[in-house]
């Protein structure tokens, strides 16, 4: 996958007399590239695996995909048919949303309480409702009013909040000299201002997902 000149330049490191290969040996090199472009690993304890095994409820879970093939009735065998359409890598939800309202840098920017926004250009004019965030949205309000007054939880005298979930996903290359991609999805909280949402720099959107695209084939399936 190295383009000519980028495999040149990595024989002349590795050729180099003073090139000692127990200085690379055990190194953590997915952590290293995390700090080197300011991104957080979801377990640094192990840098290592390309996706982490799900350890009291933290890291990614591998679970198989299975599609149902609907067969018309006028083949040899109709019906829906079972196949295997790869894997789906994901995180469980909950422990990416304690993670997220508990961090120290994103918590203080959660707004729990909703509230409406109004903006009045002089004293004399009448205030105009601003819609911009989730949190000052009449259905965000309307939710939060409806927890309010539904029956807490025996013994529990905890504050209770809504989180708004948004979720995104895109299309994105592996490699840049092949078409290979993954469909990853995003979590964000609409608890948090689209002013920081929009700064790559906050980190506040979190990988929950990656999904494998299916490939087209032609010829006759296996029925």
């Amino acid at each position: 996958m190295k383009s000519q000149s980028s495999f040149q330049r990595l024989l002349e490191i590795v050729g180099h007399p003073a090139f000692c290969p127990q200085d690379i040996m055990g190194k953590k090199w997915q952590r290293i590239d995390a700090q080197l472009i300011g991104e957080r690993l979801e377990n640094p304890n192990d840098g290592d695996n390309q996706w982490l095994d799900e350890q009291n409820g933290e890291g990614w879970v591998k679970t198989p995909v299975k599609i149902n093939v609907p067969f018309h009735h006028r083949m040899l065998h109709p019906g829906p048919k079972e196949f295997d359409a790869g894997f789906l890598h994901h995180r469980r939800l909950m422990s990416v949303i304690r993670e997220k309202i508990t961090r120290p840098s994103a918590h203080s920017h959660l707004h729990f309480e909703p509230y409406e926004f109004f903006w009045r250009p002089h004293d004399a004019a009448e205030p105009v409702r601003v819609h911009g965030e989730l949190y000052t949205s009449e259905a965000f309000l309307e939710a939060h009013r409806v927890l309010q007054d539904s029956p807490a939880e025996p013994g529990c005298e905890l504050p209770r909040v809504v989180l708004g979930l948004m979720f995104a996903s895109d299309s994105t290359l592996l490699t840049t000299f092949s078409n290979a991609k993954l469909w990853p999805i995003y979590l964000v909280i609409g608890n948090e201002s689209k002013n920081r949402r929009s700064k790559p720099s906050c980190g506040a959107f979190e990988h929950i997902a990656y999904l494998e695209t299916v490939c087209r084939f032609f010829g006759a399936l296996p029925i």
